[in-house]
C-alpha cells in the first residue's frame, strides 16, 4: 500500500514529476500572490488548480522537491523565509523542523523522516505490551559537531588563562588600558580566532579585576623573596607630567632594586622633621609588610632630605645613613668646571662644533666625504645626554678622534663649507652665517684648542668613569670608595704645572668625602678580604686595636636595636646574650685580620680562590657561613657587603613613571600607576629567568688596562716597593646609552653647566667652608674617624719623590669604537632635525635643536 502525503502537502500543490521517486511542489502562498488573491486560505487556493489563472501563477513560481526537507526549507528559508506562507503552514514547519532534530518524541507519524511520496512504507513490528516501556527507549547516534580551527570556542579555563595574559602583556609592553577595545586589535585578534572577542576581557576589567590579581600575585611573590633579608631602603622624588611631586620608595636585596610604594607628596612638608618622620613610615611600612629588615637608608643630598637624614640617625642609631653615591660624582664633575674655567670653555667650544656639525646637512655631508677619503668610514658626531654624564666625556673622546679629517676639510675644503652654511641667505642675514661658518672653522683648525680638548678628555674621563661605578646596582661601599679616592689619587698626582687645579680639585674631594659616613665605607673595605687595609697610605695612622675598636663599634651599631615587648628578666637575659655576640665578633675578627683560626689559608690560598670565584668578597663570606665559631662576622660582613649606596634604582624606575604616565594618560591615578610598575619589573625578572630577555651586559667603557690608570689607589706595599710603574694602555670602550635630553649647543651646555654648579654651591652651603678637616689625634682610638683622604690614602712625599715616571702618560689613540658610540650614533640619527641650508625663510643658521 502506498504511503500517503504528510501534513505539508496541504499547504504545497503537487506538480509534475521530478525524478522517479519525487515530484516537484508548488507552495501554495507564492502562487496566491501571483493570482492577486491574497485574502485566500490554502485550501482555498488549492480548490481554484483547475483554473487557467492557477496554471498561469505556476509557470512563474518556483517549486521545491516534493520532500519534506526542501518544502520546511522553503516556507521558513536557511537566512529568508517565504513572505506569503500561511500562518499555519509556518506553524507547522516548525514543528516538523523540531521533530527533525531530535527534538521530538516518539509518534505515529515519525516516518516523515524519510521523503514525502517516496516509495512504499517500511513497516516495523508493533512492541509488545509486556516490553513496551523497553521498547519505547529511543537509542540515537550521537552527533559529533565540527568546528573549522579558527572557530573552536575556549574553555572557561582558557578564558582565564586569557584574561591574565592580557594583563601581563598590557603591563610589559607599557600598552594603555583602551588599547584591547581598540577597533583594528579586535579585527586582528578575530582574524586569528573568530571566538577572541568572547574572551577579551573590556579595559575596565583589564585596569580593575585583572591588574588586582597580577598586583596581588605580584606583592606575594616580592613578600617571599624579602622575608628575613637585611634590605637597603633608598627612596628619592620625581615629578609627573601633572606637575605632582612623586616618592619612589625601593629596596635593595642581593643587589636588584625592588619599588614597594609609590606615592604622591606634593602636599607633605619637605624640612627636616617632615622628612625623618616620612623616612620612619617608610621603614616600617616596610619591615611590616615585607617581613625584612632595614638596615640602611639612602636618600639624595638636599636641604630637606639631609636634615631629615641627620634626625633620623638621633632617633634611630642602629641604621646605616648615607647619600647617593652617584649624585656625588656629578657635584665633582661640577666642581672641575668651577675649579677649571679652561675646560668649562673648552667644553662648550667642542659641544658647538658638535651642534655645528649636526646641525647643517651639507656642512656635514662635505666632512664626512674628507672622512671617508682618508680612513674609508664616516663616523657620527655623537650628542652628550643630559642625565647620562660619561656621555661627555664618550661624546668628546668622539670629536677627539676626528681631529685630522676635521682639520683636513676645514683647510682645504673652506669655502665650499661658506658656502654651504650661507646657502642663498644674502644681506645681513647672509654676513651671520658667513661669520659663523668662519668661526667654526678657525675653532676646528686651532691647534690650541684640540690640545685643550685632550687635557679635557684626560680629565673628565676618570671623573664620568666613577660615576659610573658608583651609579650601578652592585655599588658597594668599599666599591664607592675606591673610586672615590682613585679620583683624588688622579687629581692629587697631576703634574706641578697645573698645581692650583691639584690643590683646588682635592679640596673639594676632601669637601664632598666629609659628607659620606666614613666609618661604614672604611669598615666595608676592612671587610673586604682582597683590600684589608693594603689601600691605606703611610700617613694613616692606623693600628689593629683601632681598627678592631671601630668594626667592633659599628657591629654594636648595628644589633643595638630596641627591645620590645620584653620584661626586666628577659631584658637582662638579651643584654647579656648581645654580650657574648660581641665577644664571639670580636675574637672571629681578630682571627680574621691576622689570618690565623678559621683565616689561616687565606693569604696563602687567596689567589687560587679568586681565580675560580673572581674578586666578590661575598663569595669568599659566604663559604664562612659553616663555621660556627665565625658566624657573628660573617653575618655582619654580609650585610654590610650587601648595602647599595645610591639611588640609581629609583632613577630607573622613574623612567617607567614617564613612559606610562605621559600626557595622554594624565589621568592615571598614582596607585594603579605603582602597581603598573612593579607588574611590568616582575615580568621583565620572569623573562630573563625563562631565557626570553637577553640580560645586558654590564657596562664597560674602558678596557682593564685603562681602569687601573683611570681609578688607580696605590697599595701600602706597591708603594714602598715598587714606586715606579709600567703604565702602558689601550682604549676599548664598550658599552651602550638610552635617549635623554641632548647637549648639542652652546645655550643647552652653559644651562646645564649652570645647573651643575648650582647644585654643587647648594651641597657647599650645607656641607660648610672648603677647608679640610685637620688631622685628628692618632692616640685617640675612638675618634680616629672621621679623616681626611690625604692622610688615609696620601703617599709619604719624604719617603716617595715624584717622578716624571709617576706621572699619568698620555692616553694612546683609539683604533676601536665602542658599541656606547654606535648607539650615541642611533640617538643622534633620530633626535636630528636637518634644517636646510639653501636660504629657507626658517633660517638656515638656527641652532641644532635635536
Amino acid at each position: 500500500m502506498p504511503r500517503g502525503k504528510g501534513q505539508i502537502w496541504d499547504h504545497f500543490w503537487e506538480g509534475e514529476a521530478a525524478n522517479a521517486s519525487h515530484r516537484r511542489a508548488y507552495c501554495l502562498g507564492c502562487i496566491r500572490n501571483e493570482m492577486s488573491k491574497a485574502n485566500l486560505s490554502d485550501k482555498e487556493t488549492l480548490a481554484l488548480e483547475n483554473d487557467t489563472s492557477f496554471k498561469d501563477a505556476c509557470q512563474k513560481v518556483h517549486s521545491v522537491l516534493g520532500v519534506k526537507t526542501s518544502m520546511v526549507a522553503h516556507i521558513l528559508g536557511g537566512t529568508k523565509a517565504c513572505r506569503y506562507a500561511s500562518d499555519a503552514a509556518k506553524t507547522l514547519a516548525k514543528r516538523l523542523r523540531g521533530k527533525s532534530q531530535g527534538k521530538r518524541e516518539r509518534s505515529d507519524d515519525e516516518d516523515e523522516d524519510e521523503d514525502e511520496g517516496s516509495g512504499a512504507k517500511i513497516s516495523e513490528p508493533k512492541p509488545s505490551k509486556k516490553h513496551k516501556a523497553a521498547d519505547r527507549v529511543e537509542k540515537h547516534q550521537s552527533k559529533l559537531k565540527v568546528y573549522k580551527g579558527i572557530d573552536i570556542p575556549f574553555s572557561d579555563k582558557e578564558k582565564k588563562a586569557i584574561q591574565v595574559q592580557v594583563a601581563r602583556a598590557t603591563a610589559s609592553a607599557r600598552l594603555p588600558d583602551q588599547w584591547i577595545e581598540d577597533p583594528e586589535v579586535l579585527k586582528l585578534m578575530y582574524m586569528m580566532r573568530t571566538k577572541a572577542l568572547d574572551v577579551i576581557p573590556s579595559r575596565k576589567v583589564l585596569g580593575g579585576r585583572l591588574l588586582k590579581e597580577e598586583s596581588k600575585r605580584v606583592e606575594d611573590e616580592l613578600v617571599e623573596r624579602l622575608e628575613g633579608q637585611y634590605v637597603t631602603l633608598t627612596c628619592d622624588g620625581v615629578k609627573d607630567v601633572n606637575k605632582d611631586s612623586l616618592v619612589g620608595v625601593s629596596v635593595s636585596a642581593d643587589f636588584k632594586p625592588y619599588l614597594v610604594q609609590l606615592y604622591n607628596a606634593t602636599a607633605d612638608k619637605k624640612d627636616g622633621d617632615s622628612m625623618c618622620n616620612a623616612y620612619e613610615t617608610m621603614i616600617d611600612s616596610t619591615e611590616k609588610k615585607y617581613r625584612c629588615t632595614v638596615v640602611a637608608l639612602g636618600t639624595d643630598n638636599d636641604g630637606g632630605s639631609r636634615a631629615g637624614r641627620v634626625k633620623l640617625g638621633i632617633i634611630r642609631p642602629w641604621l646605616f645613613l648615607f647619600p647617593c653615591g652617584a649624585h656625588q660624582g656629578q657635584l665633582v664633575l661640577a666642581d672641575y668646571f668651577k675649579c677649571c674655567p679652561e675646560g668649562a670653555e673648552t667644553s662648550e667650544d667642542a659641544t658647538d662644533i658638535i651642534g655645528w656639525l649636526n646641525n647643517h646637512g651639507y656642512v656635514r655631508v662635505i666632512f664626512n666625504d674628507v672622512q671617508q677619503e682618508q680612513t674609508n668610514q664616516v663616523l657620527k658626531y655623537l650628542v652628550a645626554n643630559l642625565t647620562r654624564w660619561t656621555t661627555h666625556s664618550v661624546a668628546f673622546l668622539r670629536l677627539e678622534d676626528l681631529k685630522e679629517p676635521l682639520q683636513f676639510a676645514a683647510f682645504s675644503r673652506r669655502m665650499a663649507i661658506i658656502e654651504a652654511q650661507v646657502g642663498r641667505e644674502t644681506g645681513t642675514k647672509g654676513q651671520e652665517l658667513r661669520a659663523e661658518a668662519e668661526d667654526r672653522l678657525n675653532l676646528i683648525r686651532d691647534d690650541q684648542f684640540w690640545k685643550r680638548l685632550e687635557t679635557l678628555n684626560e680629565d673628565i674621563e676618570p671623573i664620568c668613569y666613577a660615576t659610573n661605578i658608583m651609579q650601578s646596582d652592585r655599588a658597594r661601599p668599599d666599591i664607592v670608595l675606591l673610586a672615590f679616592v682613585g679620583m683624588f689619587q688622579y687629581f692629587r698626582n697631576l703634574p706641578l704645572s697645573r698645581s692650583q687645579l691639584s690643590k683646588a680639585m682635592c679640596t673639594r674631594l676632601e669637601k664632598r668625602w666629609k659628607g659620606f659616613d666614613q666609618k661604614l665605607m672604611i669598615t666595608a673595605l676592612i671587610l673586604n678580604p682582597y683590600e684589608k687595609v693594603a689601600r691605606f697610605g703611610p700617613k694613616a695612622g692606623v693600628d689593629v686595636m683601632q681598627i678592631d675598636e671601630l668594626v667592633v663599634e659599628m657591629y654594636d651599631k648595628w644589633i643595638n636595636r630596641p627591645m620590645i615587648d620584653l620584661d626586666p628578666d628577659e631584658e637582662e637575659s638579651e643584654l647579656e646574650h648581645r654580650r657574648c655576640r660581641r665577644t664571639e665578633f670580636s675574637t672571629a675578627f681578630l682571627h680574621y685580620f691576622a689570618g690565623t683560626g678559621a683565616f689561616k689559608n687565606w693569604e696563602r690560598l687567596k689567589d687560587k680562590f679568586k681565580d675560580a670565584h673572581g674578586d666578590d668578597p661575598l663569595i669568599f663570606w659566604e663559604s664562612m657561613k659553616t663555621n660556627r665559631d665565625v658566624y657573628e662576622l660573617v653575618d655582619f660582613a654580609c650585610m654590610i657587603l650587601s648595602i647599595v649606596q645610591n639611588t640609581a634604582g629609583n632613577e630607573r624606575q622613574f623612567s617607567q613613571v614617564k613612559l606610562r604616565k605621559d600626557r595622554l594618560r594624565n589621568r592615571l591615578t598614582t596607585e594603579k600607576l605603582e602597581k603598573k610598575i612593579k607588574l611590568a619589573e616582575n615580568l621583565r625578572q620572569q623573562h630573563y629567568a625563562d631565557g626570553l630577555r637577553d640580560i645586558r651586559e654590564a657596562r664597560k667603557n674602558h678596557s682593564d688596562d685603562r681602569v687601573v690608570q683611570l681609578l688607580e689607589v696605590p697599595r701600602y706595599d706597591q708603594v714602598l716597593s715598587n714606586p715606579q710603574q709600567d703604565d702602558d694602555y689601550v682604549d676599548a670602550h664598550v658599552g651602550r646609552s638610552r635617549r635623554h635630553l641632548l647637549v648639542n649647543s652652546r645655550r643647552k651646555w652653559r644651562l646645564e653647566l649652570k645647573k651643575w654648579t648650582d647644585e654643587a654651591e647648594r651641597a657647599d652651603q650645607l656641607t660648610g667652608d672648603n677647608t679640610v678637616p685637620p688631622p685628628l689625634p692618632e692616640s685617640s682610638a675612638s675618634h680616629w674617624l672621621p679623616r681626611s683622604l690625604e692622610l688615609l690614602f696620601g703617599r709619604d712625599d719624604q719617603q716617595l719623590e715624584p717622578t716624571s715616571s709617576m706621572q699619568r702618560p698620555r692616553r694612546e689613540r683609539r683604533t676601536a669604537y665602542t658599541e656606547e658610540q654606535l648607539y650615541m650614533e642611533l640617538l643622534a640619527q633620530e633626535a636630528e632635525d636637518e634644517i636646510p641650508d639653501d636660504g629657507a625663510l626658517e633660517g638656515s643658521g638656527d641652532e641644532y635643536e635635536g
